[in-house]
């Protein structure tokens, strides 16, 4: 998730959207060559037929192309990576990340923690008006944290804010968090699109799931489901002149179909994820490209079978050659990783005991487990959630095979995948999950004390969830890099996945776009278009 896990915000296979992309791939592909002509669809009926049109060169509304389609409009139940995206250019936080990953102000101005950091007051910025008119104040902050908190609202984010005991106005502008402990995490986890200031009004009125209203650069125009999400300029925006008039994302069936209506001009922007697609781009188009907020692992369960073994996974965490997995999967286009991928406490070295393949080591832990001509285990993986992982499985398998392992593989469809890594029926699974720079919002989900996800999780350890609530109570840098340092050591020694690499992502601009740049976390990726002109 960056917010989320990929794995189970986006079921791509159901049988509507099958449907969807097949009918509309060759259509979408001949327009995209012809500027202007219609493309036939099917809509979220499953067997009306619509009509819809990229946009043409020359036309108001900017459009960003993209596989992928806006699934659902409340901000607090979005889980889909373009959902954060494209509801970001809607609703603002408190708080946001920076291109530099440094937290910044929003809709705060200011924030400070006292009273043995267990009291959190944000001062709130004036002047500010949703969609319907009505000016932002303490009275709705409070409203929209309290209902991510309800458990009846099931907010995608509300473990972030588990130490949060009550939120209260102080005055017009000013809200202050009481905390059960010490939580420094907590500031990241506000930066979520799940943790948008919503109109009090419209949170009573129970509107938000068909009409957003929000304070961002865009007010929500329209969405039709599987094939367009619609906003245009907010003229009332507190951060001053939104230059685009309207922008409309565009589901495309595929990332080949979207290079050629970026060729073509009846898109302005595509976002795209396949190294091969981007390299076969012309050169008259811009490519911007950035570390996604994900990365991907071989996630192991360690309660039954020959991966109980704590030297049986070690074995194989020594055997693999990332490097080798990140050219086979994205063409080395990304970087190998440890468990905390990016920001001021990314795991260096990646791993405790083997940053690079190590076969002697593998076969002395093979060894040490008993199993010295090694074992069989099988591994989950999902072509439809994931285009890479049949690359990465093969790579895997390869390399394993060098020290007597077999890892078969079992690629299943996207909902029957997402089915079985939730409920932990796997011993293994090729996972794209999603990345934060806190790694206690990373992984306190996964294996702090009652965490959501424990069971896909499949490890759990007093030490490990100790050295994450160590962290999270620690309030500033100095204090967290040596904790978050032994919590890499922990995870690797006790190969407890196999963290593999980070991929990037990359946004394609035709030439007449000027000022576009993608930010590096999925709620603010499309944050430039605020700014962006086109000539």
């Amino acid at each position: 998730m960056r917010n989320g896990i990929r794995r189970f915000v986006s079921d791509r296979t159901g049988a509507r959207r099958a449907f969807v992309r097949t009918a509309v791939a060759v259509s979408v592909a001949s327009l995209a060559i012809s500027a202007g002509l219609v493309a036939s669809s099917v809509g979220a009926s499953g067997g009306a037929t619509r009509t819809r049109t990229l946009r043409s060169a020359g036309s108001s509304t900017f459009v960003v192309a993209d596989t992928d389609s806006v699934e659902k409009l409340d901000p607090d139940v979005i889980t889909n990576f373009l959902d954060f995206q494209a509801l970001g250019l809607i609703y603002q936080q408190l708080i946001q990340y920076n291109t530099k990953l440094q937290l910044v102000p929003d809709l705060a101005t200011s924030w400070s923690f006292s009273d043995g950091n267990k009291l959190l007051t944000f001062q709130l910025r004036r002047g500010v008006k949703f969609d319907d008119g009505s000016t932002f104040t303490s009275a709705d902050a409070v409203a929209s944290i309290d209902r991510a908190l309800n458990p009846k609202t099931a907010d995608a984010s509300a473990s972030f804010l588990a130490s949060v005991t009550k939120v209260v106005a102080t005055g017009k502008y000013a809200i202050k968090f009481e905390l059960s402990h010490p939580d420094n995490s907590i500031l990241t986890g506000l930066t979520s699109v799940n943790f948008s200031m919503l109109p009090e009004a419209a949170i009573k009125a129970g509107t938000l799931a068909k009409k957003p209203d929000g304070t961002g650069p865009y007010e929500f125009s329209s969405w039709t489901p599987d094939i367009s999400f619609v906003v245009k300029r907010n003229p009332d925006y507190w951060g001053g002149k939104v230059t685009l008039s309207s922008v409309k994302i565009e589901t495309v069936p595929t990332e080949q179909s979207i290079a050629s209506a970026l060729e073509a001009d009846t898109a302005q922007l595509g976002l795209l994820t396949t190294p091969e697609v981007v390299d076969a781009l012309p050169s008259t188009l811009t490519v911007h490209k950035v570390l996604a907020e994900a990365y991907r692992a071989l996630m192991l369960q360690d309660k039954t079978g020959p991966l109980a073994n704590v030297d049986n996974r070690r074995a194989l965490e020594c055997a693999i050659t990332r490097g080798q997995v990140l050219k086979d999967a994205v063409f080395g286009d990304g970087q190998t990783i440890g468990p905390v991928p990016l920001g001021e406490y990314a795991s260096s070295p990646i791993s405790a005991i083997c940053p690079k393949q190590d076969l002697s080591s593998a076969k002395a832990y093979l060894k040490k487990a008993g199993d010295p001509g090694g074992f069989t285990f099988t591994a989950i993986a999902s072509d439809v959630e994931d285009p890479t992982d049949t690359a990465q499985a093969t790579a895997v398998q390869s390399e394993l095979a060098q020290v007597g392992i077999t890892m078969n593989v079992q690629n299943l469809a996207g909902t029957a995948y997402v089915q079985d890594w939730l409920a932990g029926k796997f011993q293994a699974a090729f996972a794209e999950n999603g990345a934060n720079p806190s790694p206690y919002v990373m992984y306190g989900r996964y294996f702090g004390a009652g965490g959501n996800l424990s069971t896909p999780a499949g490890y759990s350890s007093p030490a490990l969830q100790k050295l994450l609530l160590e962290g999270d109570t620690a309030t500033t840098t100095a204090q967290q890099t040596p904790i978050w340092q032994k919590m890499t050591k922990f995870l690797t020694t006790n190969a407890v996945w196999v963290w593999l690499f980070s991929a990037y992502s990359y946004g394609v601009t035709v030439s007449s776009v000027h000022g576009f740049t993608l930010a590096p976390t999925t709620s603010t990726t499309l944050d430039a278009l605020a700014t962006t002109t086109v000539s």
